[in-house]
């Protein structure tokens, strides 16, 4: 049943010729949040010439795009958490209203602690008659005013992903690795999946291959912290390269990114033993040539004499054995 918004409002509800009465204002709009405490008031006043007996009712419910009422939302298709009406506080005791009296009706709104976010409607009817069943059946006809109030919940959620650390080993050296590591931090209200990619340069800016980030798909809770790995392309490579990670996350609509770079070099394994080989080889060598050339001297048994090294010039007298001099004189 669709009901036009002002027209539903305005409407002034005689059941008899003499009793009519209105109710402002039409339309309520809030802004809130999680524990809110808001009070209002409502006015109604009797511009017929009988007595009426008004009943208060509180009903969830749903507008079209144009601002009228779509539905009645029955109480069970709502919980707490969402249903504007299970936060609305209002005396629902029949009000006696006399010919040109006026009442001020208050009600309050106590927001549930852990509300969905989003925007909530329901209507405040007033509809009279002998009893609470006819006022209720009038409101719901659209036969009695009332007031539309609108709570928006804003979505105060935290979203935000820390990436605590990114570096890559120092040097890569086999091509089944898992050099690349990397360390992202929830500190947020909402779970995250973060994607992107590892895109890694030579040192003239080229780029030389890339790795997903998080290809699985995998959340991060609020609170949580998760390492991820990720292998470095080494076929071949060698030298020093760059590694720069690119990583998103949040909804559809609010993206954020992380961005980090790291050093490395990629030597690999056989090369290393290859140098290794080399360097043993060198230094065998050199201390071959080195013992050939001063400490390999051959001495026979019938030699007559023995190759001595003597220190060019003369050394002090302190350090003689013999003092020559003195003997001699």
């Amino acid at each position: 049943m669709f009901f036009s918004v002002c027209g539903f409002l305005f409407f002034t509800m005689p059941v008899h010729a003499s009793v009519s009465y209105t109710v402002s204002p039409l339309v309520i709009d809030i802004d809130s949040e999680a524990r809110d405490i808001v009070t209002k008031t409502i006015t109604i006043s009797n511009t017929g010439t009988q007595q009426v007996t008004i009943y208060p009712t509180v009903n969830n419910i749903s507008l079209s795009e144009g601002g009228g009422i779509e539905t009645f939302l029955a109480p069970v298709e709502s919980d707490r958490t969402q249903s504007l009406a299970s936060w609305i506080e209002i005396n629902r005791l029949g009000i006696d209203l006399q010919p040109g009296a006026t009442r001020t009706v208050p009600f309050t709104i106590r927001v549930n602690p852990s509300p969905v976010p989003g925007t909530y409607h329901v209507l405040l009817g007033f509809g009279s008659g002998g009893n609470r069943d006819e006022a209720e059946t009038h409101v719901k006809n659209g036969q009695a005013p009332g007031t539309i109030v609108s709570v928006t919940i804003a979505d105060k959620k935290i979203s935000t992903l820390k990436l605590s650390n990114f570096f890559v080993d120092t040097f890569v050296t086999r091509k089944d690795n898992h050099s690349a590591t990397f360390t992202f931090n929830n500190p947020g209200d909402e779970a995250l999946v973060p994607t992107g990619e590892i895109i890694f340069y030579n040192t003239t800016g080229k780029e030389i291959g890339s790795v997903p980030v998080n290809d699985q798909n995998e959340m991060i809770a609020p609170g949580a912290e998760r390492v991820f790995t990720a292998m470095v392309p080494t076929d071949g490579l060698f030298g020093k390269y760059k590694a720069y990670l690119r990583v998103e996350y949040g909804t559809t609509t609010q993206r954020a990114s992380l961005q980090d770079t790291s050093f490395y070099y990629v030597i690999p394994i056989k090369m290393i033993v290859g140098i290794i080989i080399f360097l043993i080889v060198l230094v065998t060598v050199i201390a071959w040539y080195v013992h050939r050339r001063y400490f390999d001297i051959q001495v026979t048994e019938d030699a007559e004499h023995l190759l001595l090294h003597v220190k060019e010039g003369t050394s002090d007298e302190m350090h003689h054995d013999i003092n020559l001099k003195k003997i001699h004189d």
